[in-house]
């Protein structure tokens, strides 16, 4: 037990925080409506003369995924026959199947999936405060959820110092939408670089991702600014517009809440595991090499 304990899902309570979801297996990848006006006591199939209702599937997928959550009455109307087919297969198959039942891999198995579902349920079980969770986001965030310093700008590319230098001075003493416009009016017209077509906007980028002298440029401008001096790279020579910038922000809490519960329950599950594999009483007698 010990052994399967450790490797089961426990597991997944000492991966890193960012891998923790907690979400449920079935469900993700599915998209369309569900069928309208389904009750647990809608009978889907007669197999054999027994009647298999909503109630029956339901139960079934909940076993087959550990999920208490999932119903037919969530999920795409276009897989519901397919779930109530997996269902009758496992009904006509099962007679036929159980007679591994003896067999002692079975048997080792069934105690596996008997301890992984136990966590599931335990997992589930587990309540999470939303102050928990958010005091959890106040103590971490510099750690997880602290974003990339970015930059939005336009920039102008040309081939000598002198043409950057004219773009410049025509745009000097512009401010605001005017400054933009114009911006994006000479880049149209004058830029050699692949943005040309989009009046040289750059979108958002991490400055780290420029070549140097571009990301310098860059970093020391303040949005709605343009380079006084044309900036010289191996591409050429460049005019550049701020637009805006993002520095040392965050990403917000309630768009990671869930991530944080899914997180804590995990760790508060681990701490309660390791207080049982603290009785356990023993002794190996593994040969050495």
């Amino acid at each position: 037990m010990k052994k399967l304990i450790s490797i089961g899902l426990v597991a997944g309570a000492l991966m890193a925080f960012p891998g923790m979801q907690g979400k449920g297996m079935m469900g993700a990848g599915l998209q369309g409506a569900p069928i309208k006006g389904l009750k647990d006591s809608t009978v889907l199939a007669t197999l054999n003369g027994k009647k298999i209702t909503v109630k029956d599937i339901n139960i079934y997928l909940q076993g087959i995924t550990g999920d208490k959550r999932i119903r037919l009455q969530d999920l795409p109307a276009q897989h519901v026959k397919q779930f109530v087919n997996q269902y009758i297969e496992t009904l006509e198959l099962y007679p036929k199947a159980k007679k591994v039942e003896k067999l002692p891999q079975f048997k080792a198995l069934e105690k596996k999936m008997a301890i992984e579902f136990w966590l599931k349920s335990k997992l589930d079980a587990i309540k999470i405060s939303d102050s928990e969770a958010k005091n959890f986001y106040e103590k971490n965030k510099d750690i997880y959820f602290k974003t990339t310093p970015k930059v939005k700008a336009r920039h102008i590319l040309v081939k000598d110092e002198k043409t950057a230098e004219k773009l410049i001075n025509e745009l000097k003493g512009l401010k605001g939408k005017a400054l933009e416009e114009k911006f994006a009016s000479l880049a149209k017209k004058y830029s050699t670089g692949p943005t040309k077509v989009n009046g040289g906007e750059l979108g958002w980028f991490n400055p780290k991702q420029m070549v140097a002298p571009f990301a310098e440029a860059v970093k020391n401008m303040k949005p709605g600014q343009i380079t006084l001096k044309p900036v010289h790279t191996r591409f050429g020579w460049h005019v550049i517009l701020v637009e805006d910038k993002n520095n040392n922000a965050y990403i917000p809490f309630d768009n990671v809440k869930a991530q944080i519960i899914g997180y804590l329950k995990r760790v508060k599950l681990q701490k309660e595991l390791q207080k049982l594999k603290a009785s356990y009483k023993v002794k190996y007698s593994i040969p050495q090499k």
